[in-house]
């Protein structure tokens, strides 16, 4: 078999031709693995890391690191798995291979596991001998890198010639990449073709020249900094994250621990989960990659005889947990239980689904909590599974009603909205008789309803919770932001408002989880969005960890809206080119139909077929929302309107009339008014009658477009223009300020079509020429630019004229043509416009 196709060389920052080869020959059966040769610094490491990113969650994944401690020492980098079977390294090679077979094969139920080996070449000929046997037998995926493929590197190369293992030498970075990055580089005095020539492409070269030896050498300084006898603390801090300081106490005097806070190699954190933590990721990472498996199981040991782990919490007692697991010590169900939550609390699914195979313990709180990982990682269908064959063993009438609770909240979130009838605990959630746990499936049914497009049922039941004072603080924190989003939808966008500004500062307490990220989070966003609240709903996750994807994301649906498409556009690409992670609204379905309407704004062709009719991606079970559907379906008409309005307004009205028909009245304006500019008459009645039902700005618009299109007159569409501008709806003032302006050269109403040029001409400016980056030397040229340096230096046109030996009228001519490309009136609106460019630049 051939390999994947690939470039040979690292022609973008991070590999990534090459990490998508590892990653596609990891997940062929029919390949053995893969194996990296490069040079001390090429970045085997990084690659190696990148790609197992990129690996499904419950694939196994096995590490392993060569060194020259490990050179010599037969079996070295397999003693902890022999150790994991009891056995030891003194057994021959046969009794070897078949031993690390089974301890991988426990892994592998339902994939092959991958053995990752770094630093191949420092590793002894045994090792190695018995990983490719393992690899060619198809009971391995091997991933190696070595510096070069002399012995004993040359036993994994045999799997090379013989086809079925990809190789792949990693040459370093090309010239455009180090130009690149010699870019952001301020003590950079070399060409690109210099730097290749004295790194060869190297990065850790190229980082040590471009960014100086102090930024390199500085993980090694402190290093080198913590005293020998004080290693194996700060060693113990890595391997956890965290560790009590009490605990540590024990292991060391109480000033040498104060003594590494001092010089800032650890940190000790304060309240309720009070640990010592090393203050530095990199350092972590890099004291990690050092410990040597026997060095491992003996400074376990040592934490364990003064460690009482039934005292530890938090990242504390997950660290100590998987460890232990980790060297075959097993722990108690209920610790395993809570680190899990803790995990799954904090939205890291992946540590808390390894930690359950790990234990290999099984009863229904940790296969809840195994559920509700699974499903955070976005495996639904294995959550569903595991979810029949829960409820099919449970006992309901000896179930604590705490448990009962939470897979009823569970069956919710597991269960498609738009199928409520498909619900599988309808009668577990009768027997609950406990407000608290009553508050926890009352907040996520609502969330349920509310997903599920059923505003009022929604309403009704946040409203319960949120008033109940005896539910938790948490549970109440989701109901009130769900509350909040279902006023605004029904109409009661003030109310609504003021629900979501309380849910955000109680957002702030202590003990929100990851189901509060989940629940609440979106309800910032979609209600400031959808009242128009348009800074508000721009900065409405400010408070949440929810990355820059998100925030970037969420950003360019606001410029969209507010008439700065190509700003939209260049954000949306760079959203939709990253890969998934854990979002709060729908990134991928929304954010393609709006980029397709914002490449249509700006006038570039797009793909064949209608916008409407172009297949979405298919909808999840966990991010299925109501809202997301709604708001996906409206770009795609919108970019419809573009160029097939005849089409497009009866699709737009009824899609109004259905969120109507949900007492989305709020919702509804938006394709209403789309459609009333297309001259829907049926829009324009059911505006109108919609209008005095929507509290605040939002209605004050809809009333005066309705109003505007019922008396057709150029005086009141150019009032609802203003009152669009004023809205910042760009896109709405641009059209209606048209329609005024066609109106009033029919009345012959200077006055009107004057104000209605000015109005154009700024929103014209806005969505032209919104996008960051934008500037004066794009768009005119040189004399141009120095004309208008002339204006905005208030010079006549007669005093231009004298300057550049050109007649008045000739300057007159120019500044027309000026005054035509960037669409302003006159020499005022042209210092505006000159002003707004350079608070950009």
């Amino acid at each position: 078999m051939s390999e994947p196709d690939h470039s040979p060389y690292g022609r973008t920052f991070g590999y990534a031709d090459e990490v998508s080869v590892v990653r596609q020959t990891l997940a062929n059966p029919n390949r053995y693995g893969c194996l990296l040769i490069g040079p001390a610094g090429i970045g085997r490491t990084t690659v190696m890391n990148m790609a197992l990113r990129q690996i499904e969650s419950h694939t196994p994944i096995h590490r392993f690191r060569g060194s020259e401690a490990m050179r010599n020492r037969e079996l070295g980098i397999l003693e902890l798995v022999l150790s994991q079977a009891g056995s030891s390294t003194e057994i021959g090679p046969g009794a070897a291979l078949s031993t690390v077979a089974d301890v991988f094969a426990q892994d592998s139920s339902t994939s092959t596991p991958i053995v990752r080996v770094d630093n191949a070449n420092l590793v002894d000929s045994a090792s190695l001998s018995v990983l490719c046997q393992l690899a060619e037998a198809g009971k391995i995926c091997l991933l190696a890198g070595a510096e070069s493929v002399r012995p004993p590197v040359d036993l994994i190369a045999k799997l090379w010639l013989s086809g079925k293992l990809t190789r792949i030498d990693l040459n370093g970075l090309d010239q455009s990449a180090i130009a690149a990055l010699a870019a952001t580089s301020n003590r950079n005095t070399k060409s690109a073709a210099e730097l290749y020539h004295e790194t060869g492409g190297n990065p850790r070269l190229l980082n040590h020249l471009l960014f100086g030896e102090d930024q390199i050498q500085a993980q090694d300084r402190i290093l080198w900094n913590i005293p020998d006898d004080l290693k194996p603390i700060v060693e113990i801090c890595a391997i956890t994250g965290a560790m009590p300081y009490e605990v540590l106490a024990r292991l060391c005097p109480a000033e040498a621990l104060d003594a590494l806070a001092d010089c800032g190699i650890v940190t000790m954190t304060r309240g309720r989960d009070a640990a010592v933590r090393i203050s530095e990721p990199v350092i972590a990472e890099a004291l990690r990659s050092q410990i040597m498996p026997s060095r491992n199981l003996g400074m376990f040991r040592q934490l364990q005889t003064v460690t009482d782990v039934g005292r530890l919490s938090g990242q504390s007692l997950y660290g100590y947990l998987r460890w232990a697991l980790t060297l075959g010590y097993q722990q108690p169900a209920d610790r395993v239980f809570d680190a899990m939550v803790w995990a799954n609390s904090k939205g890291r699914y992946g540590d808390a689904a390894a930690l359950v195979r790990a234990a290999k313990q099984g009863n229904p709180e940790l296969a809840l909590e195994c559920i509700r990982a699974e499903k955070g990682l976005g495996n639904i269908d294995s959550a569903n599974k595991l979810f029949d064959q829960l409820l099919a063993e449970l006992d309901v009438a000896r179930t604590p009603s705490r448990l009962l609770s939470r897979m009823a909240s569970m069956d919710m979130r597991l269960t498609d909205p738009k199928s409520p009838e498909k619900l599988r605990t309808s009668l577990i959630r009768e027997r609950l008789d406990s407000s608290v746990d009553q508050g926890r499936m009352g907040a996520t049914q609502a969330r349920f309803e509310q997903r599920g497009g059923r505003f009022v049922s929604s309403r009704n039941l946040a409203e319960n919770v949120y008033r109940t004072h005896s539910c938790l603080t948490r549970h109440r924190v989701r109901a009130c932001a769900i509350l909040g989003t279902n006023e605004v939808f029904l109409g009661q966008v003030e109310t609504g408002l003021h629900y979501i500004t309380q849910a955000e500062q109680m957002f702030a307490l202590p003990g929100i989880t990851s189901y509060e990220a989940e629940d609440a989070a979106p309800q910032f966003f979609v209600a400031h969005y959808v009242a128009g609240e348009w800074a508000a709903a721009r900065n409405s996750l400010r408070e949440v960890k929810a990355g820059d994807r998100m925030k970037e994301f969420i950003g360019a649906l606001v410029d969209l809206r507010t008439g700065h498409p190509a700003r939209a556009q260049a954000a949306l690409a760079e959203v939709l080119s990253q890969g998934h992670e854990g979002d709060f609204v729908d990134i991928v379905r929304i954010g393609r139909s709006a980029k397709r309407y914002a490449d249509a704004l700006l006038g570039k062709a797009l793909d064949s077929g209608d916008p409407a009719d172009v297949e979405q991606v298919d909808d999840r079970v966990d991010q299925y929302a109501w809202w997301g559907e709604f708001e996906s379906q409206l770009y795609d008409l919108q970019t419809l309107a573009l160029t097939r309005p005849d089409r497009a307004d009866d699709q737009l009205f009824e899609l109004g009339a259905a969120a109507l028909d949900r007492d989305a009245c709020t919702v509804a304006v938006w394709p209403l008014i789309e459609a009333a500019r297309l001259e829907s008459k049926p829009a324009v009645e059911k505006l109108g009658e919609v209008a005095p039902q929507i509290h605040g700005s939002l209605g004050h618009l809809a009333a005066t477009i309705a109003r505007a299109f019922s008396k057709g007159t150029a005086n009141a569409l150019l009032e609802a223009a203003r009152e669009s501008l004023e809205f910042g709806a760009a896109l709405i003032c641009s059209d209606l300020a048209r329609q005024a302006q066609k109106k009033a050269v029919t009345d012959n109403d200077r006055t009107i079509v004057r104000e209605a040029r000015v109005l154009i001409g700024n929103c014209t400016r806005t969505v032209r020429f919104g996008a960051a980056g934008a500037r004066l030397e794009s768009v005119l040229s040189g004399f141009e630019r120095n004309l208008v340096d002339g204006v905005v230096a208030g010079r006549s046109n007669s005093e231009l004229g004298e300057k550049h030996h050109l007649s008045t009228r000739t300057i007159d001519w120019h500044l027309g043509r000026i005054y035509q490309r960037l669409h302003v009136a006159n020499r005022k609106e042209l210092r505006d416009v000159v002003a707004t460019w350079q608070e950009r630049m």
